[in-house]
């Protein structure tokens, strides 16, 4: 592969972290999932030991939880081509959420953290192949206790 296709894969794949964010903040849980391939892994950063494995398992998380303010900044984005097909990266994020979704609002914390990420062309499209995510610090606020989802939530069965 040349530079300008190593270029091109980062860019798609960049591209991709940042959507993520967009669709995941303006409640696009469609265009979210969409940014996975079938057969995804998918982690949340606050409940990293239980991935979601498969798109509709992805999309689900999404789509059922209940609404929230949240606006998510992705940086320190790094992609690697490892060939025309496949790519890993990883990044940082910083999450601030409230419960309240009208206007300003005061956060509940600001949750820093990141994800390792997996891509792969499907079609000609890339995809978020696995994308597993962790916290690493907290500030303010508390760290919600996730409810252990079922086998059947996770992709599972």
């Amino acid at each position: 592969m040349d530079s300008a296709e190593r270029l091109a894969i980062e860019s798609a794949c960049t591209r991709l972290v940042y959507e993520f964010a967009r669709f995941n903040d303006y409640w696009d849980h469609e265009a979210l999932a969409a940014l996975f391939a079938d057969d995804c892994v998918f982690a949340r950063p606050l409940d990293p030991d239980h991935p979601y494995h498969g798109r509709a398992a992805v999309h689900a998380i999404f789509r059922d939880r209940k609404a929230r303010l949240t606006r998510h900044v992705m940086t320190n984005v790094i992609i690697d081509a490892v060939s025309e097909t496949e790519a890993k990266g990883s990044c940082y994020v910083t999450m601030v959420s409230s419960p309240n979704t009208d206007g300003p609002q005061e956060g509940e914390g600001v949750f820093f953290g990141g994800f390792d990420d997996e891509f792969v062309k499907v079609g000609g499209a890339w995809k978020f192949k696995s994308r597993i995510g962790h916290v690493a610090l907290h500030q303010g606020g508390h760290i919600p206790v996730m409810p252990v989802p079922s086998d059947e939530e996770r992709g599972l069965k």
